[in-house]
């Protein structure tokens, strides 16, 4: 599903129920009003759309691609009282799994990348390409590292020279995320389109 496939209810509505309980709280000041703004969705503190004391919640349209975020409600005082599920700021996808106990959050996080990156659990781990030293050095590093880790990466992640992104894109060509891990250190847009605060992966 794209970001202009926007899900008419999903993330959105339940981001304004969160937006009209957190005026009911802020005017009555009420354990009522407080239990119910905590047992609502929400974006969660760390996920990508959260602004944490602030009212200004993400909209449809404020991301132009599917950015995969954790939302979460609160059961205190009950035990595991965090509950979690993956959602999407692009297209407003919200999972029907939900998660509470060891793990909840992490088990969240992949089924919100399930949807933004399909495919992304069969991408071997690799090590991150090197950076950091003299360009002599840096060379010399990142052919150690293409040597040893390029096998395992799908056919066409490393090509050793600089990719472009596909016209109005601000990722690589077909082998992204996989490409991620290498091309970080030979992929540069070839746009000026941003990515969004927290990008794609930054759940991962």
């Amino acid at each position: 599903m794209s970001a202009s496939e926007v899900v008419t209810d999903g993330l959105w509505d339940l981001l304004a129920h969160e937006r009209g309980l957190r005026i009911v709280w802020r005017t009555q000041k009420t354990e009522e009003s407080r239990k119910a703004l905590n047992l609502c969705w929400g974006i969660w503190i760390t996920s990508p759309g959260s602004r944490f004391g602030d009212d200004r919640l993400p909209a449809a349209g404020d991301w132009k691609q599917c950015t995969a975020t954790v939302l979460s409600r609160d059961h205190y005082p009950a035990p595991d009282h965090l509950e979690y599920r993956g959602a999407c700021l692009g297209c407003g996808w919200v999972s029907d799994h939900t998660h509470r106990g060891a793990k909840a959050e992490n088990l969240a996080v992949e089924d919100a990348h399930d949807h933004t990156h399909p495919g992304w659990r069969d991408i071997p781990v690799v090590g991150a390409p090197p950076s950091g030293d003299a360009p002599s050095a840096h060379n010399k590093l990142v052919g150690v590292w293409v040597e040893k880790w390029a096998p395992l990466l799908p056919d066409g992640c490393w090509s050793g020279e600089a990719r472009s992104a596909p016209a109005g894109s601000a990722t690589p060509p077909a082998t992204f995320p996989a490409a991620r891990l290498a091309a970080a250190t030979t992929w540069r847009p070839t746009n000026t389109v941003r990515e969004e605060d927290g990008g794609q992966l930054c759940l991962l």
